[in-house]
């Protein structure tokens, strides 16, 4: 069974009786149906032919073509690590460190203060609605 035939069963409803879904159980649905989705357009991105030569086209086009079917690769392979509270917080936090050793490195210490302020108003924020799709 596919993910699409699998969330198809999922919302299927028998003569007034609904069985009920847990959020995890939905979400892992969605997941897989994404993943099938990014994987099958991966897949006839792959059959396009792409022959790069000092004759035919330039290298990089190709390099680029290449890099793109392996971004969604990664998009479609991505799971949220267990110990994110929501999607991108680990992204944030190396954002923040990044900032916050420069502006420290440059003296900068206000510019400190308001990096950490901003982090934690846009963390509070991606909690927020985290909480609301949950």
């Amino acid at each position: 069974m596919n993910a699409r035939e699998r969330l198809e069963t999922m919302v299927r409803t028998t003569r007034g009786s609904m069985t009920v879904w847990s959020p995890a159980e939905v979400r892992d649905a969605l997941d897989a149906y994404r993943n099938e989705v990014i994987l099958k357009a991966v897949g006839r991105l792959r059959a396009i032919p792409v022959q790069c030569t000092a004759l035919t086209g330039p290298i990089w086009y190709g390099t680029g073509w290449n890099e793109a079917i392996t971004q969604l690769e990664e998009i479609a392979d991505y799971q949220k690590p267990d110990d994110e509270a929501y999607p991108g917080e680990l992204e944030l936090l190396r954002a923040l460190a990044m900032n916050v050793r420069l502006r420290a490195r440059q003296g900068d210490l206000p510019s400190v203060q308001q990096l950490v302020e901003q982090h934690h108003q846009a963390d509070k924020e991606a909690r927020t609605r985290q909480d609301r799709t949950a």
